[in-house]
C-alpha cells in the first residue's frame, strides 16, 4: 500500500479521539442519543479544525449498523465511510461545483433514497464557493429535504453565505484547537509512530500549526521526513528559516545600543537566510509583550510566547515606556505589510525607527540637538536689547552701519526683532498633554482633486514651508505621551509638502499613513497637534509619493502650456 500522509492516517475514527470542540462533540452526540436529528448542519471555522471529520463521524453515527448514535467501526457501513466509498454518505468539493447545474443533479438524486444506509448524508465542502445562482436552486430542497436526508455544510467562511442558506441550518462553530490539546495529538503520534521529540521542538510545532490540527499533522510528516527519527528544534529553525529566542533578544539589544551598523548587520543576515519577515515582526510582538506583562506582574504564569529568562532580560534592558513604543512600531509596520510591495524595506524603516526609543538617554541628548539648530537666531535677539540702550544714549551713532541716519533706524529696528520671531514658535512646543480622541485607522476619508493642491503650489509659502520642516522632529518630544503619540508618529512618517496660511499638504513614502492621516475623524487631533508647531490651526492633508509626481507632471504641462494660474488669481481657501 502506497504512504499514508499522518493527517489521513490519524483522522478521527470516533467522537472520543477528537481532539478539541468539546461543546460541539457534547451536542451532537446529545442530538444522536435522543434521535433529534437536523436536515441540515453548518459547520464553520479555521481550516483544520476538525468540520469534515466531525461531519464524517456524524454520518458513521447515523448509519452505523449497531445503531444511531453507535460508531463500531467494524460493520460495512462504518468501514465504507471510513475508506470514502459509502454510496450514501456523498462528498461534494463546492470549489469545483460550484454551479447551478451540478446543483440540480444534486437535487434530482435527492429524491431516490439511501441504499445501504439509514440516512443519505451529502458533505458540501467550502460550501462558500458556490454561486448565488446555486444556493438560490439549492434553497427549497435544503428547507424541506426528505426524512432520510441529511445536508452538512462545511466552510471557512460562513459570511459569504446568503442569510437564507444561514437561516435553514444548525449552525457550528469550530474554534482553532488549544495548544495543550495539539501536544497531546502530536504525543500520541510521536509515540505510534516511534520518533523522538525535543519539549522545545514539540512546542515550536503547535506553534507553527496555529490551532489547527491538519497542520500540525502536516508539519509533523514534513520534519519527520527531513529528521528522520529525532526531531530538535534547530532542525525545525533551519527547515523553515525561523528565528530563535535568543537571536530574537539579541536583535532587541543591538536597537538598544543605537548601533546602526549592527542592527543593519544583524537584519542583512537574516535577510540572508529568507526569514518571514511577518513571522518575525509577530514573534518580536508577543516576547515584547511578554517582557511589558511581567515587568507589571512579574508573574510567569502570565507569559504566553517567551520563557521567563528571555522575559526578564528584557525588562531590565527596556523602560515599560519603551517596551510600549516598540509595540506600538511594530503593530505600525504589521499594519502596513498588508499594503507594501517590499516588505524587507518596509521592515528595514521600522528598525532604524525602533532605535528612536523614548528612552532616558534620547530625553538628555534630544534638548541640546533641540536648542543647538537655533542657538545662532536667539542669541541675537537677546543682543537686540543692548544695541537699543546705546543708541538711546546717544542716538545719532550706529554701532552696526555708519551710514544709515538716525530717522531710519526706528523704522528698521522692528523689522530686525520680527524675523527671529518665526523660529522661536519651536520653543512653546510643548508636551502639554491634549485632550484628543484616539486615532482611527479605518473610517470616511477626506478627497481633494489634485486640481485643488496644485492650486496650492501657487500660493504656497516656500520659506515658511523651509522654517517648519526644520522644527518638524520637535513632534518626537510629544511621543511620550499616550494621548498625542500617535498623532505625532504619524505626522513624523511624513513632511510638510504645501503650506499655505490656511492648508498644510504632508508627503508620505507610503500610502497607508497618507490614507490614515486623511481619515476625516483624525483631522481635529491633526489639527490641533500642528497648531502646536505652527502656531495656527490649518487643514492638514496627505499625499503619497505616487500623487506627488502626478502633481509634478501636472505642474509642468501647464507650465509648459503657459495655463499656470497666476499667483494673484488663485485665493488660498480651506480644502476641507
Amino acid at each position: 500500500m502506497s504512504y499514508l500522509a499522518l493527517y489521513r492516517k490519524y483522522r478521527s475514527k470516533d467522537f472520543s479521539e477528537l481532539v478539541g470542540q468539546d461543546a460541539i462533540k457534547q451536542t451532537l452526540m446529545n442530538a444522536l442519543t435522543t434521535k433529534k436529528i437536523s436536515h441540515a448542519y453548518l459547520f464553520s471555522g479555521p481550516r483544520g479544525t476538525g468540520k469534515t471529520s466531525v461531519a464524517r463521524l456524524f454520518a458513521k453515527a447515523l448509519n452505523c449498523e449497531e445503531g444511531i448514535g453507535h460508531i463500531c467501526n467494524e460493520c460495512s457501513n462504518c468501514r465504507a465511510i471510513n475508506e470514502g466509498v459509502h454510496p450514501d454518505v456523498i462528498e461534494i468539493d463546492a470549489a469545483s461545483n460550484s454551479g447551478v447545474d451540478e446543483v440540480r443533479n444534486l437535487i434530482d438524486q435527492v429524491k431516490y433514497g439511501p441504499i445501504k444506509g439509514k440516512y443519505k448524508v451529502y458533505i458540501i465542502d467550502e460550501v462558500h464557493m458556490m454561486t448565488n445562482s446555486a444556493f438560490n436552486a439549492l434553497l427549497k430542497t435544503l428547507e424541506e429535504p426528505p426524512e432520510y436526508v441529511v445536508f452538512i455544510l462545511c466552510t471557512t467562511e460562513p459570511y459569504k453565505l446568503l442569510p437564507t442558506i444561514l437561516s435553514r441550518c444548525q449552525r457550528y462553530d469550530f474554534k482553532k484547537i488549544s495548544d495543550d490539546d495539539l501536544k497531546t495529538l502530536l504525543t500520541r503520534v510521536l509515540l505510534n509512530e516511534k520518533v523522538a521529540c525535543s519539549t522545545a521542538a514539540l512546542n515550536l510545532i503547535v506553534e507553527l500549526a496555529n490551532g489547527g490540527a491538519r497542520d500540525s499533522l502536516s508539519l509533523l510528516d514534513q520534519i519527520i521526513s527531513y529528521c528522520g527519527s529525532s526531531i530538535e528544534e534547530k532542525d525545525i529553525i533551519k527547515m523553515f528559516g525561523l528565528t530563535t529566542s535568543k537571536e530574537k533578544v539579541d536583535l532587541m539589544k543591538e536597537i538598544q545600543s543605537k548601533n546602526t551598523l549592527k542592527v543593519l548587520s544583524s537584519y542583512e543576515s537574516l535577510q540572508a537566510r529568507h526569514i518571514d519577515l511577518s513571522r518575525l515582526v509577530n514573534e518580536l510582538l508577543y516576547i515584547l509583550k511578554d517582557a511589558l506583562v511581567y515587568s507589571k506582574t512579574r508573574n510567569k504564569e502570565l507569559i504566553t510566547f517567551s520563557d521567563e529568562n528571555d522575559a526578564k532580560e528584557l525588562m531590565l534592558s527596556f523602560s515599560d515606556e519603551e517596551l510600549t513604543y516598540f509595540i506600538e512600531i511594530l503593530l505600525k509596520c504589521q499594519n502596513e505589510f498588508k499594503t507594501t510591495s517590499n516588505p524587507a524595506f518596509l521592515f528595514e524603516i521600522y528598525l532604524l525607527k525602533m532605535m528612536d526609543s523614548p528612552n532616558k538617554e534620547n530625553k538628555v541628548t534630544e534638548k541640546p540637538s533641540f536648542t543647538s539648530t537655533y542657538t545662532s537666531k536667539p542669541t541675537e535677539f537677546k543682543k537686540e536689547p543692548v544695541m537699543r540702550e546705546v543708541k538711546q544714549d546717544a542716538p545719532v551713532t550706529n554701532t552696526v552701519t555708519s551710514t544709515v541716519t538716525p530717522i531710519e533706524k526706528p523704522e528698521e529696528e522692528p523689522k530686525k526683532q520680527e524675523v527671529p520671531k518665526t523660529p522661536e514658535v519651536p520653543f512653546k512646543l510643548s508636551k502639554a498633554s491634549l485632550e484628543l480622541e484616539p486615532l482611527k485607522i479605518e473610517g470616511d476619508s477626506n478627497k481633494v482633486p489634485l486640481e485643488q493642491i496644485m492650486q496650492l503650489t501657487i500660493i504656497a509659502n516656500k520659506a515658511e514651508r523651509t522654517n517648519l520642516l526644520s522644527r518638524w522632529g520637535q513632534l518626537k518630544t510629544l511621543l511620550d505621551d499616550p494621548a498625542q503619540a500617535p498623532y505625532a508618529a504619524l505626522l513624523l512618517e511624513g513632511k510638510p509638502f504645501i503650506l499655505t496660511n490656511l492648508n498644510l499638504i504632508i508627503l508620505f513614502d507610503l500610502k497607508a499613513p497618507a490614507l490614515k492621516l486623511n481619515i476625516k475623524d483624525n483631522q481635529e487631533g491633526l489639527v490641533k497637534i500642528v497648531k502646536k508647531l505652527l502656531g495656527r490651526k490649518v487643514c492638514v492633508y496627505g499625499l503619497n509619493r505616487d500623487d506627488s509626481t502626478q502633481l509634478l507632471k501636472m505642474y509642468r504641462n501647464l507650465e509648459e502650456l503657459k495655463q499656470l494660474p497666476k499667483k494673484d488669481t488663485v485665493e488660498d481657501k480651506k480644502i476641507f
